[in-house]
């Protein structure tokens, strides 16, 4: 190839990217920052995005522009291009809450208790009596006797037994009381109930022996 043709085409080659460049260049478009512009008004106004206009300006802080200031806005065909190719989203649609099924009502439990029920309660003890007397008198007295008999039928424990510690606890005092706390026939402590009436220490004597046996009295 002669040297005339070599320049020929060098020529050729330098005005076509010349011509390519002038393209390009007129294809973009700036715009000068006024006075209370902000980044997001001019985007809105011009088409084209915040994000876009901080990457082609380099703009570190996107609240702070001044006026005077050039800003490229580039190739808006292209913006809008890709802001109206954007698929649309097609609106959910709404759940349908699923029926509710009333539960059904829980049965009450009847809560199950140690206690025998209690037989009706009598003030004439004087069918009652007993031959236990201990090496210091102490007696179970008519009232102790009842109420070792009402506790041979709820435990199994003969009477005589539970006279036994009765006659020792209490000496048949109905209303025997000790510093401990402990009272009643049967000195039973107050974290097994009430001491209020004869009936209410046989109860409390039967939910100590349920839960220690005779050893609750160290017997």
């Amino acid at each position: 190839m002669s040297m005339k043709v070599k320049k020929l085409t060098l020529a050729g080659t330098i005005a076509t990217a010349t011509l390519f460049a002038s393209t390009i260049v007129a294809s973009a478009e700036s715009y000068t920052v006024k006075a209370g512009d902000t980044l997001s008004e001019i985007a809105e106004s011009k088409k084209t995005t915040v994000e876009r206009l901080v990457e082609l300006n380099k703009i570190s802080n996107p609240d702070f522009i001044m006026t005077g200031q050039v800003l490229e806005l580039g190739d808006l065909k292209d913006v809008a291009k890709q802001t109206t190719s954007a698929p649309a989203v097609s609106p959910a649609t709404p759940a349908v809450p699923a029926p509710v099924t009333p539960a059904a009502p829980v049965a009450t439990e009847t809560p199950v208790t140690t206690e025998t029920p209690a037989v009706t309660a009598t003030s004439d003890y004087s069918a009652y009596s007993s031959d236990v007397v201990l090496a210091n008198g102490n007696t179970p007295g008519a009232v102790g006797s009842y109420a070792a008999a009402r506790m041979a039928e709820m435990t199994g424990v003969s009477a005589s037994t539970w006279e036994n510690i009765i006659a020792r606890e209490s000496n048949g005092q109905v209303d025997a009381y000790n510093p401990s706390g402990a009272s009643g026939l049967f000195q039973t402590m107050p974290g097994w109930g009430s001491t209020a009436t004869v009936e209410d220490q046989i109860q409390a004597a039967y939910r100590a022996y349920s839960a220690q046996g005779l050893s609750a009295w160290a017997y």
